[in-house]
């Protein structure tokens, strides 16, 4: 399970589990579906709960036959490129939908959920992250840190797996339970990934979501460099802005619309992302800066600009972070916990406690260390579960028992 790090002896909102999913990409999915089968059902069951759903139905539609509809043309518009781009993760799915006993039509609506938040209304609420090149870290190796803003809903399900793949490198990583693809995660060699969302105004030609394209690049890349490449060369069905970094400190971001992409390097040994583009010429495919919430959007945040969060979120972690300071993890844990000069959280705040989105999960990557730290919570009131090189352990088990 890992220790954990923090002050007191309260634990975080949830405790984090350790996934152990080892064999070919159909075997880690059966056992993910198989192990996570109640969590996984119950995802499902409550999707009724689930507001952006619940908006886009036509009134007309009662809410299950809309999602039995949705989820067919999930299926119809992803399995094929799923199958033809990503073989492996296509296998994993069907792994999981047999282990979990679901429909794997209702597994590519949960796929589809990822590009369906971020264009209804161009709901941009997710994440604040940062990463630290060796020079800035008390530790001498690079440092990312991630905030992981969403609804409330979604908490319940994130899930930790370790990977331990016959097939491609292995992974450390952190998703919801229901699907292939993940939003942060780390591998064997130390390269290590973090997402968060934007929008590109441009028209997609892709299904596949992000969260693949990020599984895929810890599985088969082993620096920055080729991360780089990988990302900006993959198709995708959304925005998204994301953070690399590897195990001899080399970092970047890579912003990418659904056909564009941008890189960016640190600045003064510092690297900051929340929801918007920086990188010159991607600027003009994102939200225009003076776009407002209005429409079907949920009532918190109508009227609000758009942009207004991550701006704020990305100009407070810019203040924090800038000088030459050096930071150790709890330096780090600080600057994310940041509830802003008021010293009360708000939508607008590092540590994010907004009416609709929130800060459900924060991690931190060590990627020479090979180390994840991660609560499921605000950093502020929990407690991170430490997994310091899981994969050591791997090779310790190589051709024996494992235990979970």
């Amino acid at each position: 399970m890992g220790t954990t790090l923090g002050e007191g002896e309260a634990p975080g909102r949830r405790q984090v589990r350790l996934f152990d999913l080892q064999g070919n990409h159909y075997e880690m999915g059966y056992q993910q579906g198989l192990q996570m089968r109640e969590i996984i059902r119950h995802f499902f069951s409550h999707l009724r709960d689930l507001e952006v759903l619940r908006r886009a139905k036509p009134f007309f539609l009662p809410l299950n036959v809309y999602v039995s509809i949705s989820a067919r043309r999930a299926e119809r518009e992803m399995m094929q490129e799923m199958a033809e781009l990503y073989p492996a993760q296509r296998a994993r799915m069907e792994g999981i939908a047999k282990g979990a006993d679901v429909d794997e039509s209702l597994l590519c609506l949960a796929l589809s959920l990822e590009t369906a938040i971020a264009g209804m209304d161009y709901r941009l609420g997710s994440c604040t992250a940062a990463g630290l090149e060796p020079g800035r870290s008390a530790l001498g190796e690079a440092v990312v840190t991630k905030n992981y803003d969403q609804p409330l809903f979604f908490q319940p399900y994130y899930v930790t797996r370790l990977n331990r793949s016959a097939e491609t490198a292995s992974t450390l990583d952190v998703t919801l339970a229901p699907l292939p693809g993940c939003h942060d995660g780390i591998n064997e060699h130390g390269l290590c990934v973090s997402c968060n969302r934007a929008h590109g105004t441009d028209l997609p030609t892709s299904s596949i979501p992000v969260g693949v394209l990020v599984q895929e690049v810890l599985e088969r890349c082993a620096t920055t460099e080729e991360a780089v490449a990988f990302l900006c060369a993959g198709k995708r069905a959304s925005g998204a802005i994301l953070l690399v970094a590897d195990a001899e400190g080399d970092m970047a971001t890579v912003e990418l619309s659904p056909n564009f992409s941008g890189v960016r390097r640190p600045e003064g040994g510092v690297l900051i992302n929340t929801n918007h583009y920086r990188y010159r010429g991607m600027l003009s495919y994102d939200v225009p800066r003076n776009a407002f919430y209005a429409g079907r959007t949920v009532p918190a945040l109508r009227g609000l600009r758009v942009h207004e969060s991550s701006e704020m979120r990305y100009a407070r972690a810019e203040q924090l972070l800038s000088g030459d300071e050096v930071f150790s993890l709890k330096d780090l844990l600080r600057v994310f916990s940041d509830h802003g000069e008021s010293g009360r959280g708000d939508d607008n705040t590092v540590c994010r406690h907004g009416s609709y989105f929130s800060t459900t999960c924060s991690i931190i990557m060590l990627p020479r260390s090979r180390r994840m730290l991660v609560t499921y919570g605000h950093p502020c009131n929990s407690v991170f579960t430490d997994f310091l090189d899981p994969f050591a352990r791997e090779a310790e088990d190589a051709g024996g028992e494992t235990e979970e």
